[in-house]
């Protein structure tokens, strides 16, 4: 990887893979108040149907996700519960009608969480990034896509660490539902 482009960006399908795990057990996600998208590095979109259950075991996620890069969706048919469609992040953004971005990262300003997630929490439909990879920063052109970068730790962050808290503070300052009975 050390030789390609952004190599840095690229070969961390586990790092994906934990924080999805995080996103998809929230009760955010369970009320299906939470849409999930993962953008690759190759303008690749999956979006992540709220009632998946992913593998826990890294291996099967692998397999998982091969067979989806193969199908382009997962099952092959009927209701899609992974689609992959090829798109950049701008039209993506703009498919989902997303009014306000915030992307984390250690290059943004330093902010408390609480303060970020009460600006989202105002807006109809917000978006958040998460880099899923191991090192480096958002591309000038992903950074571009952002109303607002907030860093919420001087230091780095993984991006499971950051996708629960992001998910924690945005459900503390909404008013989810009681649990439904039956879905």
């Amino acid at each position: 990887m050390k030789s390609l482009k952004d190599g840095e960006k690229r070969g961390r399908p586990d790092i994906v893979h934990f924080a999805l795990l995080e996103a998809l057990g929230t009760p955010l996600n369970k009320e299906g108040y939470l849409r999930i998208y993962v953008h690759t590095i190759n303008d690749r979109v999956v979006h992540v149907n709220p009632e998946v259950r992913l593998p826990k075991s890294y291996a099967r996620f692998v397999g998982l996700f091969e067979q989806l890069f193969q199908l382009r969706r997962i099952p092959p048919a009927g209701p899609a519960l992974l689609l992959l469609q090829r798109k950049n992040l701008d039209q993506l953004l703009q498919d989902i009608e997303c009014d306000y971005v915030v992307a984390f990262s250690t290059k943004g300003s330093l902010g408390k969480l609480d303060e970020t997630m009460q600006r989202l929490q105002a807006r109809e439909r917000p978006a958040v990034l998460i880099g899923g990879f191991a090192h480096g920063h958002y591309s000038e052109t992903t950074a571009k896509l952002a109303d607002e970068i907030v860093s919420i730790d001087p230091d780095m962050l993984e991006a499971g660490v950051v996708t629960s808290r992001v998910i924690y503070d945005y459900e503390r300052g909404i008013s989810l539902p009681t649990k439904r009975l039956s879905k």
